[in-house]
């Protein structure tokens, strides 16, 4: 294809405001991830906007004909309508499946594709409706709605409100150049029945709007990521990266703990993020954190190779300890790790993880903790021989992996209080614990709905933390996370 028809097909797909569009989703997706997903995300929006642009000059065609708007590539013969037509419905299918199976999301995608599908909706219906700005609303909230979800995270309402006001002075302005054309077309949009003077105090209204509610929101707030804010980041783990990111005002010359933040079955590291607060929390704590990815197995699903029980289905061959480990020693060969404080965390199939490296490598980690998570019934299955600061965390209404032990696929899995008490024996310690006083760990769960057991060990500690009313994923929050990270540097290798 020449660069000549290139350029009417981009021409053809409004390609200004295509690209503003496609800039605006790749800052939010920095601002909000990082570079990596935010250029396929960038990309993704720009295959959806294409389909609007080209869709809005099939259908305009004869239109821009009759006013001679020679600037269009189908009236100036750049191009034709099959041509254009042919590229729409190829591409059309591939925008919507990229959108869907990228960084996105399904719950990302579908939300930028409702977008895509207001825009369209406008070109063959709402131009010609006094409803014509609602396709505009809607879509403008979409786009940063998508990414917000991309991200686990609920886009906030004044990102909406401004994305909405943003978009329908869009609209307005828009519409002005061709207003006296559009009333010939009999095109009875919003704008063309207010007409020039009221359609322009109104654009500039909406945007002053915008401008108002953007200035009086918590925008370094809602529009950070904190793993990506700083530039004190690095990637690590070789074929299987992970971003590292180093706390606040971290200083080479003074040994910082490094945290491990492990998701569950199907998770991945930015839901483990979210999930747990412990990203947010470690980075203002002082801690080096990196929360790696599982492999998927043939579902697609994220996983670690923790146990007979979870959850590995597949009988992958994959060694997720050797993976740790290697990833804890380049993180302490690239930055200033502690080696008396280095810890692990998980979550279900991740806590399963926490405890396969304990047993594995104990000398490495001064303490693991975890929630709803348990080890395989078989003793021999765990080899340590030195003490590991232990906390298991777990709901007593967790109807997932259950707190008084069961069976995954006919793999059983311990109690949390086997788990504690296989520990509590490695460990040395007095095998009565004492019950400490209830105390509120997960806020969402009114009262104070946890209580703490403690084993009495000689140079470690194991606890185990029993959640009243807790599920397998009870919503968490910065409360949860300051207690564990508050656990783990009161639990140093000694």
């Amino acid at each position: 294809m020449s660069l000549k028809r290139l350029g009417a097909y981009a021409k053809a797909a409004h390609f200004g405001p295509t690209m503003l569009i496609t800039t605006i989703s790749f800052v939010l997706a920095t601002r909000l991830w990082w570079e990596g997903p935010a250029y396929v995300i960038a990309f993704t929006v720009f295959l959806g906007q294409l389909i609007i642009g080209w869709s809005n000059d099939l259908y305009d065609f004869k239109d821009d004909l009759k006013h001679a708007r020679g600037n269009k590539p189908l009236v100036a013969g750049a191009i034709s309508i099959p041509q254009l037509r042919r590229a729409t419905f190829i591409l059309a299918p591939i925008a919507v499946l990229a959108n869907l199976l990228g960084p996105l999301g399904l719950k990302g995608g579908a939300v930028y594709l409702l977008g895509v599908g207001c825009g369209i909706a406008y070109n063959f219906y709402f131009k010609f409706s006094p409803l014509s700005p609602l396709p505009y609303a809607i879509a403008c909230a979409a786009l940063p709605a998508s990414i917000f979800y991309a991200t686990d995270r609920t886009p906030p309402t004044w990102v909406l409100m401004a994305g909405s006001l943003l978009g329908v002075a869009f609209h307005f302005a828009n519409v002005l150049k061709d207003l006296k054309a559009d009333r010939e077309s009999n095109i009875g949009g919003l704008p063309q029945r207010m007409g020039m003077a009221k359609s322009t105090a109104l654009a500039l209204v909406l945007v002053i709007a915008a401008a108002l509610v953007f200035m009086n929101s918590p925008v370094r707030q809602d529009l950070s990521s904190i793993e990506f804010e700083s530039s004190a980041t690095f990637i690590a783990g070789g074929n299987r990266p992970v971003n590292v990111l180093l706390p606040a005002d971290f200083l080479a010359q003074s040994p910082a703990p490094l945290l491990i933040d492990l998701h569950g079955y199907s998770g991945d590291s930015t839901s483990q993020s979210s999930f747990t607060f412990l990203q947010k929390t470690a980075y203002e704590q002082g801690f080096i954190y990196a929360a790696p990815n599982g492999l998927k197995d043939s579902q697609g699903n994220q996983f670690w190779n923790a146990s007979a029980a979870c959850c590995n289905f597949n009988a992958n061959p994959v060694d997720d300890v050797a993976y740790i480990k290697s990833l804890i020693e380049e993180i302490s060969e690239r930055s200033s790790v502690d080696p008396k404080r280095i810890y692990l965390f998980g979550h279900s199939n991740g806590h399963f993880m926490t405890y396969k490296f304990a047993c594995m490598y104990p000398q490495t980690v001064a303490a693991i903790a975890g929630l709803a998570g348990a080890m395989d019934t078989d003793p021999d299955s765990c080899s340590a021989r030195s003490a590991v600061n232990i906390l298991h965390i777990h709901g007593m209404a967790d109807e997932v992996i259950s707190y008084s032990g069961g069976n995954l696929f006919q793999n059983a899995y311990t109690s949390a209080v086997q788990s504690v008490q296989r520990w509590a024996q490695i460990d040395k310690c007095v095998m009565n614990p004492v019950n400490g006083k209830e105390f509120d760990l997960v806020t969402s769960i009114a009262g104070t709905e946890s209580v703490a057991s403690t084993y009495s060990c000689p140079g470690s500690s194991v606890e185990l933390w029993s959640i009243n009313g807790g599920a397998h994923n009870p919503e968490l929050d910065e409360n949860f996370a300051s207690q564990i990270l508050d656990w783990f540097l009161a639990h140093p290798k000694k």
